[in-house]
């Protein structure tokens, strides 16, 4: 079964995914500060509370998952806010080139990393973030799982490739369970906004 089949099933069958807690947002709140006047995209948003999370910052946020179930419920959910926008974006498939280079000032990839093409996708997220713009990776780590579930998170060898793509900050810590990557991209004199 192609992996949009499998998380549509799972969506449609009323499923969500790991809950965004308090103290998840809390963290956003320390790490990132307010998000007033700045642009923030959501990789793999699913149902898209991580997205609203953002949102309630004051980010200027949109969500992209493959799963159109997902994304239609996000849009349901969340149809009332002005300022977040849910897309059918297939990250492996189309990559990132219908989305404005040097749009976001943030861009999230909360436990979705896992299961996308690491390097094209950071590749992709980096051409689309402002100088001076974040990356965060939230995952599990793939050594600290249960045998058979070592595919939901991110092995050593693929964060420290994730670290080695070249940014000027890094910035690691704990949630619970996961792995929080920080990753700032170098500021320059001018930015761009869409």
């Amino acid at each position: 079964m192609p992996a949009a089949d499998h998380w549509n099933d799972h969506y449609q069958q009323g499923k969500g995914f790991r809950p965004v807690a308090e103290a998840e947002v809390e963290l956003l709140t320390e790490h990132l500060g307010p998000g007033t006047g700045r642009w923030a995209l959501d990789l793999g948003c699913g149902t898209g509370e991580y997205a609203a999370a953002l949102h309630g910052l004051g980010f200027t946020t949109t969500g992209v998952d493959f799963s159109e179930v997902a994304v239609a419920t996000a849009q349901d959910r969340h149809q009332d806010r002005d300022g977040l926008d849910f897309q059918l974006v297939d990250v492996d498939r189309d990559g990132l080139g219908l989305l404005p280079t040097g749009g976001f000032d943030l861009i999230t990839c909360r436990l979705f990393l896992p299961f996308a093409d690491l390097v094209p996708t950071i590749a992709g997220a980096r051409r689309l973030l402002v100088p001076g713009g974040q990356l965060l990776v939230t995952t599990p780590l793939a050594e600290h799982q249960r045998a058979g579930w070592e595919s939901i998170g991110l092995r050593s060898a693929s964060l420290d490739l994730l670290r080695s793509f070249g940014w000027a900050a890094t910035v690691e810590y704990p949630l619970d369970d996961l792995l929080c990557l920080l990753l700032t991209t170098h500021p320059a004199l001018q930015r761009t906004r869409r």
